[in-house]
């Protein structure tokens, strides 16, 4: 623990606020996380001088890590779809550190569906959870759809890299000409479910490349802001972290 605690801070504990974040972080059992938080306060010292009165959404909000620390920062917070064990937790926190954070349930395609619009829009591991090319069009075009005129679309997503490699993988899984992860599954009628080589599957995840990432962000009107490549060791995806603007207002 002493050692993430050190990673986590830089070695150091600088102010109080490190130390009520990391804690915040250890109460969430967020420590794997951390990376995530560093992000985000890079980007909100980059491209948010003034917090005041901003409003942030976290998608797929998970544990709550993101969020806290958007409220932290000084956000106030949609939190949809968080792991429903976090929610108590993050409630706490919230209430003792007098943090503005609401939560919300209802699935990541359904963001217009809140009419409301956002200064920032944050998800991690949503879209590489979306396969089919339509609904990933229409989540791109919703979340473009609920930015504010200067609005930041903030995303890490899990991409495809020279270092992973499917079939090496224990799990019954293949990866398509589309770059789609299909599981096996036991034969049924399920919409979704299709025969292929004799076995049955229903498409999982969709892992592409960096660059197909960055060219479906364009198509789908955003201008890349900045970008950073995590190559993972092992046999596992990299991470992608983007800042992207609505090319309207670029």
């Amino acid at each position: 623990m002493k050692a993430q605690y050190q990673t986590f801070t830089g070695n150091h504990v600088s102010n109080n606020s490190e130390t009520t974040t990391f804690n915040n972080v250890v109460a969430l059992k967020g420590l794997c996380e951390r990376d995530t938080v560093r992000h985000l306060q890079a980007v909100i010292n980059d491209y948010f001088p003034q917090v005041m009165g901003c409003v942030a959404l976290d998608l797929s909000a998970g544990r709550g890590v993101a969020a806290m620390t958007l409220a932290e920062l000084g956000f106030s917070v949609a939190a949809y779809d968080m792991n429903r064990e976090s929610i108590s937790i993050l409630q706490k926190i919230a209430w003792h550190q007098d943090l503005n954070i609401s939560f919300g349930m209802g699935g990541i395609l359904q963001i217009e569906k809140l009419q409301q619009k956002f200064a920032l829009v944050h998800e991690s591991d949503c879209l590489v959870n979306i396969p089919q090319s339509a609904d990933r069009k229409a989540f791109l075009s919703s979340v473009r759809n609920s930015l504010i005129a200067e609005g930041k679309f903030v995303i890490s997503t899990s991409v495809l890299t020279e270092n992973y490699d499917v079939n090496e993988s224990f799990e019954s899984i293949r990866l398509d000409e589309e770059n789609i992860i299909w599981r096996e599954t036991p034969e049924c009628d399920v919409p979704g479910v299709v025969l292929h080589g004799g076995k049955h599957w229903v498409a999982q995840k969709r892992l592409s490349t960096v660059a197909q990432i960055r060219a479906e962000m364009m198509a789908a009107g955003f201008e890349v802001l900045e970008e950073q490549l995590t190559v993972h060791p092992g046999n596992n995806p990299g991470t992608l972290r983007m800042v992207l603007a609505s090319t309207s207002q670029c």
